[in-house]
């Protein structure tokens, strides 16, 4: 599954650097594969119409907090990142895109981290 386009538009998203820089429990490789893997395995379980709309959601996600801070996501410092975030909240559905898609990625690291993933932990 490494070309499609729900990994393409996450990758683009800057929320994967976000997650890295935010959370140190993605710090590991595995985690942070195992945190991704989770994300896209769940939005694959969406209808069609959301998943697109997810996608663009997440393809516009960089422009957007450009937009309200007038900086990049991938350069922001934790602090800029976890600020610039919490102004996008006034953008409408850019808040769950960020909360759902963070939570999914730490579930999914925690999931790794107990084996329930199907994974085994390091």
């Amino acid at each position: 599954m490494p070309g499609t386009p729900m990994r393409g538009a996450l990758r683009a998203s800057g929320l994967r650097t976000y997650w890295l820089r935010n959370y140190p429990c993605l710090a590991e490789p595995g985690a942070r594969a195992a945190a991704e893997d989770h994300v896209l395995g769940t939005l694959r379980t969406l209808p069609l119409p959301y998943r697109a709309g997810y996608a663009v959601a997440l393809r516009a996600l960089p422009v957007a907090y450009r937009l309200r801070t007038g900086r990049s996501l991938r350069r922001a410092s934790p602090d800029q990142a976890r600020r610039g975030m919490a102004a996008l909240t006034a953008l409408p559905g850019f808040t769950e895109v960020v909360r759902s898609s963070t939570a999914l990625a730490l579930l999914g690291a925690l999931d790794r981290r107990t084996g329930g993933s199907g994974r085994k932990a390091a």
